[in-house]
């Protein structure tokens, strides 16, 4: 033989091994041709490798449960892999796949949502617009507890639902009003109490200091059995004592100011176009400060 034959079939060797080694890479790795792109699955914690591997190849995002299964074990992922949601965003073969989730590479795009103070559940529902295709407004608004939706800026995952966003808020709320229990607790008032002042002084005033003296006059108006009588909750005017439930979602400072109010001689305010809160002793000079600033 002579050595170009040999070189002939040591090409036709070589050609042949890359031949077959492409068939059965994909034969067992290769994404399936009706893979789900664009849908994002769901690993639930505690499940087992062989039975995700079935469940992975039965929706055709793998071609070989036990391929599949072998990548896995092979990248050190024997006791399974990690729990939580995988955005399928383009076909991906069982490798790439074995090692997003034996890492927990999600590719989950996180959005910026920044919720005012003061914003209504109904307000804060439509913050959640066409990026986050899994979150339903009317459930949010059905579910969510009016002035326990703690306003923040939150990083949150596209797949986010109103479920996962409520538990979210409330959760940031519960750390939030953990720093102030001392001061609820010392106010001998409860906290939906509190809660409920809060959103009133968050809708009526600006400034730290102005909720301090619009706490102190508003808690001073239920002492004596005044209405509260403030425009942001109109049924104020009728009935004496706090609105039933909270009108909005207040923040932080307005919580504080709730618990804390400031004692002054005031029993009236309003706050002009500007913003700026004018005080008064009595109707009287409140009624000057209506013509003068209103």
């Amino acid at each position: 033989m002579t050595w170009k034959e040999t070189l002939r079939d040591w090409r036709l060797y070589v050609f042949g091994g890359l031949f077959l080694f492409n068939l059965c890479f994909v034969l067992a790795f290769a994404a399936p041709r009706y893979f789900p792109a664009g849908n994002i699955i769901t690993i639930k914690k505690g499940a087992s490798l062989a039975a995700l591997s079935h469940e992975l190849e039965k929706q055709n995002v793998v071609r070989s449960a036990l391929w599949f299964r072998a990548a896995v074990i092979t990248m050190g992922g024997e006791r399974g892999v990690q729990a939580g949601d995988y955005n399928l965003r383009k076909p991906q073969n069982a490798v790439t796949l074995a090692w997003r989730m034996v890492r927990g590479s999600h590719d989950l795009t996180l959005v910026k949502v920044t919720i005012p103070e003061g914003y209504k559940v109904s307000e804060i529902a439509p913050l959640f617009d066409e990026r986050f295709p899994f979150f339903d407004k009317d459930i949010f608004k059905s579910l969510a507890p009016e002035g326990y939706m703690f306003p923040d800026t939150y990083f949150i995952q596209i797949n986010a639902t109103a479920g996962s966003v409520i538990e979210l808020m409330q959760s940031n709320f519960d750390k939030k009003i953990a720093t102030l229990e001392k001061e609820i607790s010392d106010s001998k008032r409860s906290k939906d109490e509190i809660i409920r002042m809060a959103s009133v002084i968050e809708a009526e005033v600006q400034t730290e200091r102005d909720k301090r003296l619009v706490s102190g006059i508003l808690w001073k108006r239920i002492s004596i059995g005044m209405p509260l009588q403030v425009d942001a909750a109109p049924d104020t005017y009728r009935t004496a004592g706090l609105p039933p439930k909270p009108i909005n979602n207040p923040g932080l400072v307005s919580i504080k100011a709730a618990a804390n109010p400031e004692t002054s001689p005031y029993l009236y305010f309003l706050s002009d176009k500007e913003g700026n809160t004018h005080y008064a002793k009595t109707l009287e000079e409140h009624t000057r400060n209506i013509q003068k600033y209103l």
